[in-house]
């Protein structure tokens, strides 16, 4: 019995309903009709003669057929049988059987029941109660069904089957019952003589058609041309993960997606990215549309500054997501036009069904702990090194013994072991006219890091009204509220960055058991811990997402939509540094606070007209028409003050000096769109769409832009040639071409505008800042995709291949002016980034039978990001000159600085290349032997899944894997220079030179650093590659009669575990980084908030 409570939510589940029924009940031996169910008479078995008992002839029966058999009394198996010895088929051994035992034998497909035949003759006219027991299971799988409704006909009494599939109900015999099941054929059952019955489902072709949710719409999987990868958050191998967010149900389960967590930050941001990268900065963040609402997912940080970012997604529960729809190339995606060039993902939450009212607690807790932490010396060990990197270079040690040095382990003081948890509690159901869904949850997340955290409450209202039977209504809204509690991670109050470079030797207390304030030697350069206790760092944040919409159909298949949404997000963040000596903000400023508050308010209106008609059964249209308006209005305040009165009252009235500003902008968007689609008889499919998109961030010349896509499929599994073929089951070809855009940039980009503060002889007045540029237009991206699907085996292995080309033009960037305009720079459309890749996904059906069940998912995506052309020569980033850089001919993410030949043997320093061969090394920005020394693009990413069921049990384990990237490590650019009081890695000091002929690859330590060891090179940059098993889970599904009495349906409990094993040769915290949350400068490792490692119990609750 497979993980069955997951089943109970596959119900509300429409494009992943799979599966069937047919049911017939009666005495005697009876067979469905179903093609692929083994026939009786077809099926021989070889015997011996002589008496047996049933059970060692249903076992016989078994081993040499594809037939199962259920009981209800055990006791029948003891029934003793005269065989005849000889090969018999299969019908007229069990009607042998039949005749001697007094048994019936009921057969639907390969499951057949056992039952007693001597029951009390009643008749029939007597409407007698009956107390009827069942079970119903899945006609392919022989699997347990839960959640199936049974209703008795003409009345409102009714039941639904638990964990196992069983049911009771009463009911007058010749009354009638409704079985019914969301992606199963129903069915009425005449009540007779029967007490128990058997019931298998059969699957509904055409409701099981693998419906995709796409822009403004649903589609039949076999008629999809685009590419289009659909993920259901309810299906069994994720509706039990204990994740999140929604983007780690994304990372590693979708060809062609990206997903990196960016820290371990609580409630941190993810960078998403479909197919690669296409903007330098114009955005690369997909557009993310939740119920048909686009939301806006930019970062909203403004007052507590460093690389401290709250995730806007990190507001949607993943309890509430019924699926997850990926549009990736521009077939499927040009709908959305402007916003679609990096990818679009549809998030649809869950609603409600017909049927009886059903409640879902789900709730786990748990504990986190850091998987990895940094060898540093000990404190004679770092007093040694101090004392050697200053005799180096001929100045006196510091310590006359340094083995009397304390030590302190900084990295023990700043993690912990923190508690996490999660309650969601939900209420679905409704009739034919109306149908609910409310859920509610608080998730809350105590970081590993001291004083860091992350608290959400959430609630959401589904519901759908049908007025009559052309009209229909209903509503989505979704009301969060999070607070965050932040540790900075950069610059001097940099927990994670301190606590790896500060002195070992340093007490974190004084011995009158206070924090100890002092660092003798970097006096900029605060404990940790005091920062973590004492900054008050918080981000508070009211999210609320909802629509409504009205359906109205004109005539069959002609249907008028209208739909209203709102996304508001209003984000208060708190940064406040006390007034006292123990940080060196508090001495300086007496005290330091900051107040912002963001709001960002969207609203749209959409209307569309859609059509489908079959004219035969072989011509199918479906046509779309549309017209959608969205305006967004955004607005900060941000108040900062120092020189507090009194270090308890952390309000700005209470300092004395104080700033403050404000800013607003808004933007609009108006837009025109079409689809059509044509099917010619199931075979060949034919789409195209245009849209045409008008933004207020561009002047009038190029205010407008177009968005056509073309795309066809040819099913040639449907071909007579290939048809009759068993073991295949699909097989399609797909191609596309389109184009979509880019408009995320500032809302004034193309303006002329100016700014007030300057002066001339001594009156103030406005000057202008930035130079117009009216034909400024959108970044544009075509992409050609080439697809193949196939289905083999009964379906029990599904292939999806795609290769896509994507070519970006007209980027966004500043092109450098003459000093006589006035201006450094313009932002004009040059320059163009290409990605081209492969995909490939898999998933199969390995072994699933009654008792035990295997499946696999795997997916890989292999791809190349160039910038084919840069006007202006490649552009440095980073410090010192360099560290990242644009380069044509490169990706985004590459590393510049300097290559490292050698350590030499007898000075103990770098040999750097000497790329010009002019003998000479200059450490500048203007070097000749810079070069490119590594790049953050992988070549390769993906994960595999692996689930299992053996009786109540399940199991998962899901690994992701990337391989290829590289990492530039700023922990080790700083502890690993060996010129300063930083402290270093134990790894790195013991393999330092030390004398003249040691052969090694760690420098001399040199204060000060005299040669230039430490200069930007490649010698921080490391291999990214890593295998992670991410996620395992083990679960233990139970229910029974006692259970069912008190309103329990079934019962979950299961342990897991997140990030268990990671195996790379990083040495940093965690290879899965991107400390600058930024695509020119992908992949450096920020001093970043580690990952945790997480052990999970849980327990699922259905009434």
């Amino acid at each position: 019995m497979k993980k069955k409570l997951l089943i109970l939510f596959m119900r509300i589940s429409i494009h992943m309903l799979t599966i069937a029924f047919l049911v017939y009940i009666g005495s005697g031996i009876v067979w469905a009709h179903e093609t692929d169910a083994q026939q009786l008479k077809d099926t021989f078995i070889q015997t011996k003669k002589g008496t047996f008992s049933l059970k060692q002839v249903i076992r016989k029966i078994e081993q040499s057929s594809d037939f199962n058999f259920t009981f209800y009394d055990s006791h029948l198996l003891a029934t003793e049988v005269v065989i005849k010895g000889g090969n018999f088929d299969l019908e007229s051994l069990l009607e042998e059987i039949a005749r001697q035992s007094g048994l019936s034998f009921l057969q639907v497909n390969n499951n057949i029941a056992i039952r007693s035949n001597r029951a009390k003759d009643i008749d029939s006219s007597v409407n007698e109660l009956i107390n009827i027991e069942g079970v119903i299971r899945d006609a392919k799988t022989g699997e347990p069904l839960p959640g199936v409704n049974i209703l008795i006909k003409g009345t409102t009494k009714g039941t639904v089957t638990d964990i196992e599939g069983r049911f009771k109900i009463d009911a007058e015999r010749n009354e009638t019952l409704l079985v019914s099941f969301i992606g199963y054929e129903s069915q009425e059952i005449r009540v007779g003589n029967e007490s128990f019955l058997v019931i298998t489902l059969n699957e509904d072709n055409k409701s099981l058609d693998e419906v995709v949710i796409i822009g403004y719409g649903t589609q039949s999987k076999q008629d999809v041309s685009g590419s289009i990868a659909s993920l259901s958050v309810t299906d069994k191998r994720l509706a039990e993960l204990p994740l999140m967010n929604p983007e780690q149900l994304m990372q590693g389960r979708i060809a062609g997606v990206n997903v990196t967590q960016n820290s371990g930050t609580p409630g941190g941001r993810s960078t998403v990215r479909i197919r690669g990268a296409s903007s330098i900065t114009g955005g690369n963040d997909p557009l993310y549309v939740v119920d048909g609402i686009p939301i806006n997912v930019g970062n909203y940080n403004g007052a507590a500054g460093g690389a401290v970012s709250q995730n806007p997604l990190s507001n949607i529960s993943p309890n509430e997501i019924e699926s997850i729809e990926v549009l990736k190339d521009a077939a499927a995606a040009a709908i959305y036009g402007s916003r679609a060039s990096n990818g679009v993902i549809i998030i649809t939450t869950k609603r409600g069904s017909e049927g009886r009212s059903r409640v879902s607690f789900n709730a786990y807790t748990g504990i986190q702990e850091v998987s990895r932490r940094i060898p540093l010396m000990n404190g004679p060990e770092w007093g040694e090194l101090i004392n050697e990197a200053r005799a180096n270079v001929g100045l006196a040690p510091i310590f006359e013994d340094p083995s009397t040095l304390p030590t302190t382990d900084w990295q023990d003081e700043i993690f912990r072991r923190a508690p996490i948890q999660n309650y969601e509690v939900s209420l679905s159901g409704g009739t034919q006219k109306s149908q609910y869904f409310l859920s509610g949850g608080y998730f809350d997340q105590s970081g590993v890091v001291i004083a860091s955290g992350f608290r959400r409450g959430n609630f959401r209202f589904n519901f759908d009204q049908h007025l009559n039977d052309r009209m229909k209504t209903g509503v989505s809204l979704s009301l969060t509220r999070s607070t965050q509690d932040r540790v900075s991670t950069s610059d001097r109050q940099g927990i994670v960055a301190v606590a790896i470079v500060k002195s070992p030797a340093i007490p974190v207390r004084l011995e009158d058991g206070s924090l100890n304030p002092v660092d003798p030697y970097i006096s900029n350069l605060d404990n940790p811990v005091i920062i973590a206790e004492q900054v008050r760092n918080q981000a508070f944040n009211n999210r609320v997402i909802g629509n409504g919409y009205i359906d109205f159909e004109i005539i069959d298949g002609l249907t008028l939509r209208s739909t209203l949404g709102v996304d508001y997000l209003g984000l208060e963040e708190v940064l406040f540094v006390p007034r006292n000596n123990l940080t060196v903000v508090g001495r300086t400023t007496n005290g330091s606070g900051t107040n912002s508050f963001t709001q960002d308010i969207g609203w749209i209106n959409e209307n569309t007209l859609s059509y489908i008609k079959e004219f035969s059964a072989d011509h199918r249209f479906n046509a779309l028409l549309g017209y959608s308006l969205q305006t967004s209005e955004f607005s900060r305040t941000i108040a900062s003050a120092t020189n507090f009165a009194l270090e308890s009252i952390p309000t700005l009235a209470s300092a004395s000096i104080k700033n403050s500003s404000s800013t607003g902008s808004s933007w609009g968007l108006v837009s025109y769109f079409s689809r059509f689609n044509y099917s010619f008889k199931n075979k060949l499919v034919l789409a195209a769409s245009y849209r045409i998109d008008g933004s207020s961030r561009f002047s009038e010349n190029n205010k407008y832009g177009s968005f056509p896509s073309v795309s066809a499929a040819y099913r040639l599994g449907q071909e007579d040639f290939l048809r009759n073929l068993k073991w295949l089951n699909e097989f399609k070809i797909r191609g596309s071409w389109g184009r979509t855009g880019n408009q995320e940039i500032g809302n004034f980009t193309s303006r002329g505008l100016f700014a007030g503060g300057f002066n001339y002889i001594g009156l103030s007045g406005l000057a202008p800042i930035q130079l117009e540029n009216p034909d400024l237009t959108w970044e544009t991206t075509e992409q050609t995709n080439l697809g193949f699907d196939f289905s083999f085996l009964n379906k029990r292995l599904n292939v999806s291949t795609d290769v896509y080309l994507k070519q970006t033009s007209g980027l966004l960037l500043d092109v450098l002016l003459p000093a006589t305009s006035g201006f450094n720079s313009s932002l004009q459309n040059v320059g163009n980034v290409e990605n081209r890749g492969l995909e490939l996904a898999f998933n199969s059906v390995n072994i699933r039978n009654n008792k035990f069940s295997w499946l696999s998912d795997f997916n890989i995506n292999f791809n190349r990001n160039k910038v084919t052309n840069l006007p202006g020569g490649p552009r440095p980033l980073g410090f010192n000159g360099y560290a990242s850089i644009i380069k044509e001919g490169f990706p985004l993410g590459t590393f510049y600085g300097w290559r490292i030949i050698r350590v030499n043997p007898e000075t103990g320093n770098f040999d750097f290349e000497d790329l010009d061969g002019d003998g000479n090394i200059p450490f500048a920005s203007t070097s000749t032997d810079v070069q490119v020394i590594g790049s953050a693009q992988p070549k390769f990413t993906g994960g595999l899944t692996n689930t299992f069921t053996l009786g109540k049990f399940d199991a998962s384990v899901f690994m992701h894997f990337v391989y290829g990237n590289q990492i530039f490590d700023l922990a080790e650019y700083s502890y690993g220079r060996l010129h300063t009081w930083f402290n270093s890695s134990r790894k790195i000091a013991e393999n330092r030179w030390r004398q003249p002929g040691d052969i090694t690859t760690v420098q001399r330590a040199a204060w000060g650093d005299p040669t230039r060891n430490g200069s930007v090179s490649d010698r921080t940059i490391s291999d990214g590659s890593f295998l992670r098993i991410k996620n395992v889970s083990l679960g233990y599904n139970h229910s029974n009669p006692k259970l069912e009495k008190i309103g329990i349906q079934g019962v979950r409990l299961y342990l897991a575990a997140n990030n268990l094993f990671t195996f790379t040769r990083y040495q940093g915290y965690d290879p899965e980084v991107n400390g600058f949350e930024d695509d020119a400068r992908f992949g450096f490792d920020a001093n970043s908030y580690p990952q945790a490692r997480s052990y999970i119990f849980g327990l699922n609750v259905t009434f």
